[in-house]
């Protein structure tokens, strides 16, 4: 018979600390989701659109993307495409450009064995465009590329960053 009075006893004592510490509790989680959805990261990323016309010189054979830091709390979203520009004789660069020529692309800055574009209807999106062979890829990249079967001198590496 002792023991619910024991038990009574106790929740008394607690009871008066149980609502505080909830409250407490709430806040905090409050506060928590609050952060998250008040100040969460700004990512610029790279508009579809502008990744359409850029698939459309060739057949894209991989792909990958990679958000990296820029400042505080800003982020931005680099994508990378590895496009085959079958047919076509001339240089591989002069090809992608002239492609891209007719989409309203045109180089701003040309330093073989890279080309950089930039576009009206694009502003600050920045392009630049080099050769497959010697430019930085990963591993599931080279996977992809090598399972194509394709000559990779008639791959460009197409970086894009909003």
């Amino acid at each position: 018979m002792a023991l619910p009075r024991v038990r009574g006893g106790l929740s008394s004592a607690l009871a008066p600390f149980l609502f505080p510490l909830a409250v407490v509790g709430c806040l905090i989680a409050m506060g928590a989701i609050a952060k998250f959805l008040l100040f969460a990261p700004d990512v610029r990323r790279v508009d579809p659109a502008a990744l359409s016309e850029l698939r459309a010189i060739g057949r894209v054979v991989g792909e990958d993307a990679d958000t990296l830091h820029e400042w505080e709390n800003t982020h931005v979203e680099f994508r990378y495409l590895v496009i085959h520009l079958d047919g076509g004789e001339e240089d591989l660069l002069a090809e992608a450009e002239r492609r891209l020529g007719r989409t309203g692309w045109r180089v701003w800055n040309r330093v073989p064995p890279e080309s950089h574009l930039e576009s009206d209807r694009r502003p600050g999106l920045l392009v630049s465009v080099q050769p497959l062979l010697g430019a930085p890829l990963r591993g599931e990249l080279w996977q992809g590329i090598a399972a194509t079967e394709l000559p990779m001198d008639r791959m460009a590496y197409v970086t894009v960053q909003p």
